[in-house]
This record gives C-alpha cells, sequence and structure tokens, in this order.
C-alpha cells in the first residue's frame, strides 16, 4: 500500500500533519499493546458469493469457508464481520448453525466438535452497506462527469465490512470470488478469469479463483467500466484495466511494468509467485496504490498525459506495489507491528528499480529523499521503533517511519552485509519462507542461515529502536607521524529506544595528490578515533559520501574542502551536503562555488544547489539564479531554480523572472507549478494579479499548475486572496484544488484576527465525511492553530470509519491544546525575520561592492 508520490503536489505516505511543533509520542496514553488474536481453525480456502450494482450503495453475498481444526474438540469458528447483516450460517449440507455476531465477532458454532486436522466448511449469507471496506463512485450535480464504479480496500482490516472473514494477515487462504454486476460493467478480483454466465436479467457473474493462499485484506473487486490493455503476454500475462478511452495514457504509465517483473525476479531470486498481474486504475481511491494480490488497484492520477510526461512518471508507485506481491502478498507479515517487512521491502524495492533504470546517482538522490521525509516525521511529529507493538489502530503504524526509514534499514543492511552475503540473504529469505507469514525474526534467521552472520544488534538498533544517530566528524593529519585520524562522536541522546551509541560502518573516501582511496570505518563507541596511514596530507577526507548511513552528520573541516568537493567528481550526496554547508556562510567564494555548480551534470546537485542559494538571499545568489533559468536544460533542475527564486522575499528581479514564466509558459508544466508558487512568496507587487490569471486560465494535468497558484496566493499572506480560496474550497472544484485551498486558507489564517470565514469553510469541509476532504480539513485546521479548531475537530473521531481521520483529529486537537502550532503572533514574527534576513543581505552585498571599489581604487 502506498501514496503516490506526486512531483509537485508535495504528497507522500500516511502522515498526519504538517511536521509542526515538538515531538510528541507516538502512542497515545492508555494505549496497550496488540498481538495476533488467536485461531482455533486454519483457514483452507474462501469462496465469496456477491452481488452488487455499482449504482446502489448495497451488497448482499454467501461467503463459504472451508476450515481445518487446530486442535481436538473444536468447538467454534471465529469470524469477523463489522456494519454488516448476518442473515444465516449453515453447514456445507445446508444445516443451519447457531452463530452469535457481537460488534465485529461472528461466532459459528459447528454441528459437532472436530478433532485436530478435521475439515469442514461453514457458509454465511449477509448483506448490508457499507461505509467502508468496499466503496462505491458515482456523479453528482456537482461533479457530473465521475464514473460509476465499485471498489474495495481491505488494508489494513477492512475486508470484514464486505464480507465475513478472518481479517488479520496472519491468516492465509486460497479464494475464489464470483460477482454478480449489471452487464455493462467489468469485474476484476484475484487470480485467474475462469467464468464469465450471463443471465436473463442483465446481469453478468465474473467468476475469478486465487489458488495461491494470501490473507482476507489481500482480496478484491473492483467493478466499472473498464477497458482491458495487455501490457504482456507469456507465462504471466500482464494486463490493465482502465477507464475506457484512457489506454494510450495507461500504455505509457505501465510501458515499464514487464521489465520491472523481469528485474525483481532476478533480484529477489524468485520468480513472479502467480497466475497473472493487473493493474486496476479506478477513481478517488483513498490511497495511491494497494498490492491486491494479482490485482493491484491504483489512483487514477497514475494516468498523466504527454506534458507531464517529460519530467515526470509513476515508476515509483508502480515499482512499489508490483515488489508487494512478493513482499507484503507471497510473505506477509504476521502482526501489524511487523509491517515494515511488507511495507519497508517495497520502498527499498522503488530504490532497486531506480538504480536498475536510473543509476546509482539517481537512486542515491531518492534515497536522499526517503530519509528527509522521515527525518521530519522524526523530528516533528513523533519517534518510535519500527516494530512497536503500541498502537490503536493497525493504520497508525503505516507511516513515514515504517515505510521510508523501513527501506533506509534495507539499504544499510546492504552495505553492512556486502553485495553478495546481502544478495543471498534476501533470497534465502524470499525462498524460506514464500507463502507464509513473518515476523522480523525470520529475516534474522535467514541472513545468518545465507551468511553466518548473527545480526541481532543491527535490527535491535535501527528496527526495535528508535531514532538514529546524530554525529560529529573531525579529522586531523599528522606530518611527523604519517597518521591521519578521523574522529566519529556520536551526539544523540541514549533515551526512548535511542542508543547512546549506534553501531555501524562509514566509508571515508581521501583524496591527496597521490589519489583517492577508499575506507571502511567500523564504528562501536560513543567517541571513536580511527588512526589510518597517509603519508601526504589529504586534500579531502568524505565521510559517507554516498549517504549510505541515516545519520545527522556535522563535519568540522575548512570551508575550502566544501568548495572543492562541489567543483569535483564527488558523489551526489557529498555535494549536496557541500553546498547546504555552503548556503549557510554567503562570502563572496561560497557564492562563486554555489554558481558555478548550477551546472553540475546532476540535476538533483543543481536543485540542492539552488535551495543554498536561495537561502542566503544574497543579490549575487538571485542573479544566478536567474541566469541559470535560461541556461538550464533539465526540467526537474529548473523547477529547483524557480522554487528558490521564492525566497527574495519583496525582490523585483526575481518576481518578474518568475511572472515571466507564467507569462510566457514553460514545456514542463511542474516548472509553471514551482514558479506560481514561488511568485507569492516573494510578494512583489503585481503578484496577485499574475497568480489569479493563471489560475482563471491554466489548464493542466491533474490541476498542478492551478494548485501552484493557490500555493502562491497562500504565500502573499493577505486577506485580499481569502475570496479566491474560500471559493476555490467549495464543493464542486477540482478534489486536489479543494485540498490545497484548504490548506492554503490555514496558511493565510494564521495571519489574521479575524478566522471565522476560514473556520466555517473548515468545517463545512469537515462534515461533508469524503475521506481526503476531512484529512486535508484536519491538516488545515492543526496549520491554522486557531484553538476554536478543537470543538470542529471534536466531530471528526468516533463518527468517521476511516482509522487515519481518527488518529489526525485526535493528534490535531491535542496539538491545538497545548498551543504547540504557529499563532497569529508567531506567523507575523516569521514574516518580519524573513524581510530583515532580506535586507541584511542586501546590506551585505552592498558592503562588498563597497569593498571591491576601495581595493579597485
Amino acid at each position: 500500500m502506498s501514496e503516490a508520490r506526486l512531483e509537485g503536489f508535495g504528497c507522500g505516505r500516511r502522515t498526519i500533519g504538517f511536521g509542526l511543533g515538538a515531538r510528541e509520542p507516538f502512542a497515545f496514553p492508555g494505549t496497550t499493546a496488540r498481538y495476533a488474536p488467536d485461531r482455533s481453525v486454519d483457514i483452507q480456502h474462501t469462496a465469496l458469493d456477491i452481488r452488487l450494482d455499482p449504482a446502489v450503495t448495497h451488497i448482499e453475498g454467501t461467503v463459504s469457508h472451508t476450515v481445518k481444526a487446530l486442535d481436538d474438540d473444536t468447538r467454534e469458528v471465529r469470524l469477523h464481520a463489522d456494519e454488516l447483516t448476518i442473515e444465516g450460517v449453515e453447514a456445507a449440507d445446508g444445516t443451519p448453525l447457531p452463530f452469535r455476531h457481537v460488534g465485529e465477532d461472528l461466532h459459528v458454532s459447528l454441528e459437532r466438535p472436530l478433532e485436530a486436522g478435521e475439515e469442514t466448511t461453514v457458509r454465511v449469507r449477509y448483506h448490508g452497506t457499507p461505509r467502508r471496506g468496499i466503496y462505491f463512485i458515482r456523479p453528482d450535480e456537482a461533479y457530473p462527469d465521475k464514473p460509476v464504479q465499485a471498489w474495495t480496500q481491505g488494508q489494513d482490516e477492512d475486508s470484514k465490512y464486505w464480507f465475513p472473514c478472518f481479517d488479520h494477515p496472519s491468516e492465509k487462504m486460497s479464494t475464489e470470488v464470483r460477482a454478480r454486476v449489471p452487464e455493462s460493467y467489468t469485474a476484476v478480483s484475484n487470480g485467474a478469469l475462469v467464468g464469465r454466465d450471463s443471465h436473463d436479467d442483465g446481469t453478468v457473474t465474473w467468476h475469478w479463483k486465487q489458488a495461491h493462499p494470501h490473507s482476507a485484506y489481500l482480496v478484491t473487486l473492483a467493478v466499472g467500466a473498464f477497458e482491458e490493455i495487455v501490457l504482456r503476454e507469456g507465462k504471466v500475462p500482464l494486463t490493465a484495466y482502465v477507464p475506457a478511452g484512457t489506454r494510450d495514457l495507461a500504455e505509457r504509465a505501465f510501458e515499464r511494468t514487464a521489465e520491472m517483473v523481469d528485474v525483481f525476479e532476478e533480484r529477489f531470486g524468485v520468480e513472479f509467485p502467480y497466475e497473472k498481474y493487473a493493474q486496476v486504475v479506478v477513481e478517488d481511491f483513498i490511497f495511491g496504490g494497494m498490492e491486491n494480490t494479482t490485482a493491484t488497484t491504483l489512483i487514477d492520477l497514475v494516468l498523466f498525459d504527454d506534458r507531464a510526461a517529460l519530467d515526470f512518471d509513476m515508476d515509483p508507485l508502480v515499482a512499489h506495489e508490483l515488489a508487494h506481491q512478493w513482499w507484503g502478498d507471497l510473505l506477509t507479515c504476521r502482526e501489524w507491528a511487523h509491517a515494515w517487512l511488507n511495507e519497508g521491502f517495497a520502498t527499498w524495492s522503488e530504490v532497486v528499480w531506480e538504480e536498475h533504470r536510473r543509476g546509482p546517482a539517481e537512486a542515491a538522490y531518492y534515497r536522499y529523499g526517503n530519509a528527509q521525509a522521515y527525518r521530519a516525521e522524526d523530528g516533528g511529529e513523533y519517534r518510535r521503533a519500527i516494530v512497536d507493538k503500541r498502537y490503536d489502530e493497525p493504520i497508525d503504524l503505516f507511516d513515514r517511519h515504517l515505510y521510508d526509514k523501513g527501506g533506509l534499514v534495507l539499504h544499510m543492511l546492504r552495505k553492512e552485509l556486502g553485495e553478495g552475503p546481502f544478495w543471498r540473504a534476501i533470497r534465502t529469505y524470499a525462498n524460506e519462507n514464500r507463502g507464509r507469514t513473518v515476523v522480523t525474526e525470520d529475516l534474522r534467521r535467514s541472513i545468518e542461515s545465507a551468511t553466518g552472520r548473527d545480526m541481532d544488534w543491527f535490527l535491535d538498533q535501527w528496527v526495535f529502536g528508535a531514532g538514529h544517530p546524530e554525529l560529529k566528524v573531525a579529522w586531523k593529519h599528522d606530518a611527523d607521524t604519517g597518521m591521519l585520524a578521523i574522529t566519529v562522536k556520536q551526539t544523540q541522546k541514549g533515551e526512548d529506544l535511542t542508543p547512546a551509541a549506534h553501531r555501524f560502518k562509514a566509508t571515508v573516501e581521501i583524496k591527496g595528490s597521490s589519489g583517492a582511496r577508499t575506507e571502511v570505518l567500523s564504528v562501536t563507541r560513543r567517541e571513536h578515533t580511527f588512526h589510518l596511514p597517509c603519508a601526504m596530507a589529504p586534500e579531502l577526507v568524505l565521510f559517507d559520501p554516498e549517504g549510505d548511513l541515516l545519520a545527522d552528520i556535522e563535519h568540522e573541516h575548512p570551508v575550502a574542502s566544501d568548495r572543492a568537493v562541489l567543483a569535483g567528481d564527488a558523489p551526489v550526496i557529498a555535494k549536496i551536503r557541500a553546498a547546504q554547508r555552503l548556503g549557510k556562510d554567503p562570502s563572496a567564494e561560497n557564492l562563486s562555488a554555489l554558481t558555478a555548480a548550477l551546472s553540475d551534470s546532476f540535476w538533483g546537485v543543481v536543485v540542492e544547489v539552488a535551495k543554498a542559494l536561495g537561502s542566503t538571499r544574497h543579490p549575487a545568489a538571485r542573479d544566478a539564479l536567474i541566469a541559470a533559468l535560461d541556461a538550464t536544460e533539465h526540467p526537474k533542475a529548473r523547477r529547483g531554480i524557480a522554487a528558490a527564486l521564492g525566497s527574495f522575499r519583496g525582490d523585483g528581479k526575481a518576481g518578474d523572472a518568475l511572472k515571466g514564466i507564467l507569462e510566457n509558459g514553460d514545456p514542463s508544466l511542474f516548472v509553471e507549478t514551482s514558479a506560481a508558487a514561488a511568485l507569492g512568496q516573494t510578494r512583489v507587487n503585481g503578484a496577485q494579479d499574475v497568480l489569479e490569471k493563471a489560475l482563471r486560465e491554466k489548464d493542466s494535468w491533474a490541476e498542478s499548475i492551478r494548485l501552484g497558484c493557490i500555493r502562491g496566493l497562500a504565500a502573499l499572506g493577505t486577506e485580499a486572496v481569502l475570496p479566491t480560496l474560500l471559493e476555490r474550497a467549495k464543493y464542486g472544484q477540482h478534489p486536489r484544488i479543494r485540498q490545497t485551498a484548504a490548506e492554503a486558507l490555514a496558511t493565510v489564517g494564521r495571519r489574521l484576527t479575524i478566522r471565522e470565514p476560514v473556520l466555517d469553510a473548515l468545517a463545512d469541509m469537515l462534515a461533508e465525511g469524503e475521506f481526503r476532504m476531512v484529512m486535508a480539513a484536519i491538516r488545515s485546521l492543526r496549520a491554522l492553530g486557531d484553538p476554536k479548531g478543537i470543538a470542529i475537530l471534536g466531530r471528526a473521531p468516533g463518527a468517521h470509519p476511516d482509522g487515519r481521520v481518527r488518529r489526525a483529529a485526535r493528534v490535531a486537537a491535542s496539538r491545538l491544546r497545548k498551543g504547540s502550532e504557529r499563532t497569529t503572533e508567531v506567523a507575523k514574527l516569521s514574516d518580519e525575520l524573513e524581510t530583515m534576513r532580506a535586507a541584511n543581505a542586501k546590506l551585505l552585498a552592498r558592503v562588498e561592492q563597497l569593498e571591491q571599489r576601495l581595493q579597485d581604487g
């Protein structure tokens, strides 16, 4: 399961806020540890017969479970069924069976006690109008073009809302689904299509059969007017089911799926394990994607046009969900606390694909983005261990720690073990546990089996422990002894499961007149000094130059080293760190080095260099960025340059350059998106008019340019933009425009003393109940920082069926009660500080010019 990684949208995985304020505990007070439920039987096979019409939010069906007793004298079968009406339960021969349905628990009494290993079948008849588990999409007056669809979403434990089952990942069974739907629709489910029967009443029954056992949350059904596309025939057919008329878009979005399958088979050491793989694109999906076994569900934004394709693709999302067919479906976490074995592995697989397709530089920068996302949550929300049994609902765990940190841990494991042993361990883990449910201990055993290494210490600190190292690194050369001393000091506090001293390997690259060499340091203490032979003083000493280690690193070395790193052939992450340090000291030499680096061959370095230049707010930096806009070809680099120009508050030249992009256009819609947001940040005269005009006129894929315009209007921070933002937040606007407008209202509202129009708009959005809008309203109420939002947020918990909503609302209300979020005074102070920084940068430039004239004279 994943959120869509939409560049230019700021979307990510499951987050509960904006990362504002101080870190708070992950678990709420009173939260206790949760464990897998007991089972009295092992479900062998589940056969579901369901009838539905996507135009009507009602289902009725029968589900048969063939079960095997796990112990003697088994008298009862326990299932889960929530918000469903149980009409009756019977044995395979039709004999009625007594049952009790209390809350989500359905207890079925068997005709007679079973002995261990004995099988029987129970059949449950039911109906219902579910609020979750299965979702019905229909047009209305405000959205008349919306298609008619129904689709399911089972993770984490939502399948019980659309059919009675044992709804926990610890249980696996083969399944078959017979879905009877109106003949104008296609029904897609798990496994192979084994039948399609027409009926006299204008309905068709689609019969799908999944031979390989899988968990209930992976059972899927999607019903709609889909067009089937064959991506590859052969032993494992690859197909896509997409809205009619979108074939060209779909072929572009999924064009590399077959290659991904081939890469993952080779890397993971297990052939694709199922009878087919389909990707089903649906409307209004509540995640980016969901890895249902053999039939992934994807958000409709996976389909993008020619202009977006210039510098955008959905490969990370497609690769993530495909990788889950191994990590999550074939091997499934036994308890949600160990869900990193699903999600961390799938996130790591995104990097495996990036490395294959685009090379090590792209992969390193991708990991860098993952690390930054994790740090934002770790520093501004909460810190927790990756494996944590203390949660209210399983969905609480699906966060940056589980995904991004989990993936980074696997990369560090790769570096710790080495290439050959690591891939041996991964393949051993996959083959030894295929078809099983797993916990982290299974991974540990496979590593030991494949490599002979006991990795308890590694898993204890990175998976069962919390946080990451905070390092100070310094080096000193002794000419008399010909030795280089490198000191690594860990400064993190050893508390809340965070080790006082991590154990890790770190690569050091040493460059000098005689060449370059690489050393690997094994850090085992809180302060560790290494003495390495080095006859001549090195020109550069690069610690962890590839960014392999998840750590906050403070380098103590001459600033000239950073300039040399940026000008040379150092790895991407080393260059990025050098640029960030140079940006903190806007001397003429440093500005010159950063300006030269705007022509770096890798676009990611250019983006980070542009950020560093923008942070200086120096006129020379501004001029360099403006010049680079025309000189830079890579559209992703131009995005970063445009965004950096937004740092120049009140600067007419920066504003004119950004206005020019919006007025003249750019081949990349994302460059225009960045320019729009940055223009608002400059707050130059005329910015509102330009942004309002672009908001009215500029159509683009997924409304991306309009989103940039809305963010730009929000950055202006004036009451004058409120009418536009309030209008764009109304029901009937594009959903992404509404979400962005809600967040923009919070940005502007923080600077106002009268916030009632903003609060009313967010309250209305919250009351709609639609997941995406509710989450946008909660995020915005939290960011607004007004205590009046507490009462509004009180309407969300308990009333909404989605656990993400309940947690987000509870966290937001807690933050507001504590005054953790920004207030009007703080927002205004921030604006004043920004103005002072801009003025100081201009003053510094004038002083430098005067000094130069005196020297010339």
